[in-house]
């Protein structure tokens, strides 16, 4: 049997949420650097996927995305472009009284990740390119 998360649309296995694989992916990546180098490709995708983040950040996450991922703008940058966005004057979480988002058929979720993962290379190419289709699908979030 499985459950639906109503944030992404993942079809989840009994017992699992978004939120308990997206911990076993942060205890991955901080205890295993091989698993680690794809850190802000798993908070951002994870992060748009589940209404995370504020309004203002989706169009600062958006161009950070497309920046690491077509330009391969090294992650260390977008820290620091981090600490002087979006981040530094406004808070980047969603408001719990938003308004809601438009919802998106996500073609490619955490729970596809966790299902197809075998070793850090396999997570990392999952990671990879779960962040482009997050990329690729997220125009409607961006307001």
């Amino acid at each position: 049997m499985s459950s639906t998360c109503n944030k992404c649309g993942a079809r989840l296995p009994t017992g699992n949420t978004c939120q308990s694989i997206f911990n076993e992916f942060m205890a991955l990546e901080f205890t295993e650097p091989s698993y680690g180098q794809v850190h802000f490709l798993t908070v951002a995708s994870y992060m748009v996927q589940h209404e995370g983040y504020s309004d203002e950040m989706y169009v600062w996450i958006q161009t950070a995305l497309r920046k690491h991922l077509e330009e391969g703008y090294p992650t260390e940058l977008i820290r620091q472009d981090m600490n002087r966005g979006p981040g530094s004057t406004k808070g980047i979480r969603r408001p719990v009284n938003a308004p809601p988002l438009p919802k998106v058929a996500w073609t490619m979720t955490i729970a596809d990740v966790v299902a197809q993962m075998h070793d850090a290379e396999s997570y990392c190419k999952l990671i990879e390119q779960w962040g482009r289709m997050t990329l690729k699908e997220m125009g409607p979030l961006v307001l």
